[in-house]
């Protein structure tokens, strides 16, 4: 990968181009940010980088024999570790990477900015049960151990070390004092759930979040997205490159009339009319129904930060400001809040995959009972 395939993080670039460059390379590093912030895309631009033959002051020439390999991710000099399933015909216990290095190449390949969701529903699975084993630490130490095939350097990339759990203090050792001309790169999304006894033996890099421009750059000029729909996705994104190529690829990636509808249902309680509606969304498929849920969350914090402070400077659209404006006669701060909660308890829910037809009829009756001011009990709804 090329770091100009990423848009942005010119500070980040310029550092790990620095390092390279005046000879300051750090055994371990880790590269730390939220969801779709590009740490993964930014390990394999690095990677790329470094074991280029013929690099320039800002890319990798991408036409040596190390770029031609390591740009189609086949380098024998670079390793990848992330989580796994169970396979069939195999234990659990004795399944690692490298029996998933085909869908590997290809999802990141197709998208560098994934998050686990999208990885594991490359996979097909749905329960999202993925771990990274005793085994796989082993085959890392063993990988690691031996001599490079072509390059100066060997280059680990481990992508979601937060799956490492007890079983990453194994590497302790590894990380801490590696194989000469050895590179480790953690690439991260939750900092409180990696080991301390890894954090503490790494160099860290903070990724931030894309900026807006990026993001809506990147779905113009890459994924050709109409401009109609390109500040609903950005808004919507909120700084997750990820999320805004997903809300780019789905066939309906308008979901406002989606969601006036659930609210107008959910409003009138009528018995029929709900069931319906709850069946339909029950077809969606949890990454759209993910999508869907993210959305109402978007709009929903708008609309009270315009409550809140009177501005209409919010990132909705003109539809959806009028809609807004609309219902400020229903929902108030205390009602808005209580339905953010409500979708936040909702997504987790749906990542946890909760059976969607309990879940949003539930849901759809607390949220009714929201705006009609009736006495709401939770409890009653959890699922």
């Amino acid at each position: 990968m090329f770091f100009k395939d990423i848009p942005g993080k010119s500070t980040e670039k310029k550092y790990l181009i620095a390092t390279v460059q005046e000879d300051k390379l750090a055994h371990a590093q880790l590269f730390l940010g939220r969801s779709g912030t590009g740490q993964l895309a930014l390990a394999l631009a690095f990677t790329s980088y470094l074991m280029c033959k013929n690099r320039s002051d800002q890319d990798s020439c991408g036409s040596c024999t190390a770029c031609l390999k390591t740009h189609k991710y086949i380098h024998p000099d670079v390793h990848f570790s992330f989580p796994v399933v169970k396979l069939d015909g195999k234990q659990r216990k004795d399944v690692t990477s490298n029996d998933f290095l085909p869908q590997w190449r290809k999802s990141v390949a197709a998208n560098p900015y994934l998050d686990m969701n999208t990885w594991l529903n490359s996979l097909s699975v749905d329960n999202g049960q993925a771990n990274i084993n005793v085994k796989e630490c082993v085959e890392i130490v063993k990988k690691l151990s031996l001599k490079t095939f072509e390059a100066e350097h060997k280059i680990l990339i481990v992508w979601m070390p937060e799956y490492f759990k007890n079983e990453g203090n194994r590497l302790l050792k590894l990380i801490e004092e590696p194989p000469e001309n050895t590179i480790i790169i953690l690439a991260a999304e939750k900092q409180e759930q990696i080991l301390n006894t890894i954090l503490s033996r790494v160099q860290l890099l903070k990724i931030a979040p894309f900026s807006d421009q990026e993001i809506s750059d990147y779905l113009s000029e890459t994924l050709k997205v109409v401009p109609e729909e390109i500040d609903q996705i950005t808004g919507l994104a909120s700084g997750d490159l990820n999320a805004a190529i997903h809300l780019a690829n789905q066939d309906n990636a308008n979901y406002s009339d989606a969601l006036f509808q659930w609210l107008r249902i959910a409003y009138k309680m009528e018995p029929v009319e709900l069931g319906q509606w709850v069946t339909e969304i029950s077809r969606w498929g949890r990454e759209n129904q993910k999508n869907f849920l993210e959305y109402g969350l978007h709009f929903f914090r708008e609309y009270l930060f315009s409550l809140i402070t009177g501005k209409d400077n919010i990132r909705l659209s003109k539809e959806e400001k009028e809609t807004a404006s609309k219902m400020t006669k229903l929902l108030d701060v205390s009602k808005t809040e209580n339905i953010i909660s409500v979708l936040n308890d909702c997504i987790g829910a749906v990542e946890r995959n909760a059976n969607p037809k309990i879940l949003f009829l539930a849901d759809s009756m607390t949220i009714g009972r929201i705006m009609r001011n009736a006495k709401v009990d939770r409890n009653i709804y959890q699922v």
